[in-house]
């Protein structure tokens, strides 16, 4: 017997459902009067790999088991399958996700979340870190969902409230977690030097409740319109790719421009990411692997989203410092990037190579001047850890000053 998850827009318009089969394969199928594709590599037309449905639904869940078990018990869940997990629930970009072909049976009360449930949530993901965190092995690659656990939250006229399927969420929350010192101002730190560096950034800050401070950052995929939170259409590269959540550190560079030089053949697209890819190698980002970056699916066409989880994962020597999508495979280290290789990337693509150059080094230049704002923000030994690692990965750049 096939089982079925249904797929809306919004709360009310039905666009198609995915259906997995008893030899537990899961494809997916349009609505005869759809008229937009849900993600990049489920295009209308049906002319996608087999394996793109299951990947799309994958990616929209934490990586590690032990995240998607939190992720069951703190919803209510089944079971930690992909079709309970996404029932009813409030997931990232503009779908919404139901077992029942009925919209009527969505959720659409209000759950406030008083000070209190709110601090005890924080302090929840701050002391138990074997829910979040695989601590097999000493070093690891950043994007454990230990280093991530997270949850979000919806602001309604100053108040905050639980979000579901009606009421999207409006702001992500990621406590510090305990076996990590200074995640949180990193992260805050680098999403500032983002901005100073000319990116599109979301809102993002510190929410302290009861002593206890987490980062808090703004949804780029919600936006208020008419006095009503709406879903933005939102998937990250492997979602576009048909890609596996597994596969994160699989996608090269190529891979991307290849990707993107598809969706715009214009290759501007390709340009605005280079310059997003530029702004993480010169921050000592080791851990930009495809799901850090966006694409924003509206009526008038793709562009790439803001920047987000941008953190200088070198300054935590426990991290695995190898780029996760290094520009050649002989300069597998931020360091060992030169201009003659964003240069031979460029020609790869028959993209501009003095603009993908300067742009590169323009970027180096950037982010090594305007780091030095941060010193307002951050503690004395934090700012003078970061600013070395800033340095060492702009050694052979040449930083166009």
């Amino acid at each position: 017997m096939s089982d079925v998850l249904h797929v809306w827009v919004g709360d009310r318009c039905h666009v198609g459902m995915f259906i997995r089969d008893d030899d537990n394969l899961v494809e997916f199928r349009y609505d005869s009067d759809a008229d937009t594709p849900i993600s990049v590599s489920l295009p209308l037309d049906g002319d996608w790999t087999v394996r793109a449905p299951e990947a799309f639904l994958d990616n929209l869940l934490p990586d590690e088991e032990t995240a998607r078990h939190a992720m069951m018990f703190r919803l209510g869940a089944a079971s930690t399958d992909v079709f309970d997990l996404l029932d009813g629930v409030d997931s990232t970009g503009g779908l919404v996700f139901t077992r029942s072909d009925d919209a009527e049976n969505i959720t659409r009360m209000i759950e406030p979340v008083d000070e209190n449930m709110l601090a005890d949530q924080i302090a929840l993901i701050e002391r138990r870190p074997h829910s979040w965190w695989n601590e097999e092995g000493v070093h690891e690659r950043f994007s454990l969902a230990g280093a991530q656990g997270k949850f979000s939250l919806t602001r309604i006229q100053d108040e905050w409230y639980w979000p579901n399927a009606a009421v999207p969420s409006t702001h992500i929350v990621k406590p510090q977690p305990r076996d990590l010192h200074g995640l949180r101002d990193i992260e805050l730190a680098v999403m500032d030097l983002a901005l100073l560096c000319g990116l599109p950034v979301p809102q993002h800050g510190v929410l302290s409740v009861q002593e206890h401070d987490a980062y808090i950052v703004e949804r780029f995929d919600r936006a208020v319109r008419d006095g009503r939170i709406v879903r933005l259409r939102q998937e990250d590269l492997l979602q576009a790719m048909g890609l596996p959540g597994r596969m994160k550190y699989d996608v090269s560079v190529d891979d991307v421009l290849d990707l993107l030089h598809r969706v715009d053949a214009s290759d501007e697209l390709a340009y605005v990411w280079l310059e997003r890819y530029a702004f993480n190698v010169s921050t000592a980002n080791s851990d930009a692997h495809a799901k850090n970056y966006s694409l924003m699916l509206g009526a008038d066409g793709v562009r790439l989203s803001p920047v987000y989880d941008a953190v200088a994962t070198r300054f935590w020597p426990e991290f695995v410092w190898e780029y996760a999508m290094p520009i050649d495979e002989d300069a597998p280290f931020a360091e060992q990037v030169t201009p003659s290789q964003w240069a031979e990337l460029a020609r790869r693509h028959m993209l501009d190579e003095e603009r993908v150059v300067v742009l590169a080094r323009t970027m180096a230049a950037h982010v090594l001047t305007r780091a030095e704002t941060l010193r307002e923000t951050l503690a004395s030994q934090d700012f003078d850890r970061l600013m070395a690692c800033l340095r060492k990965v702009n050694e052979s750049i040449e930083p166009l000053f």
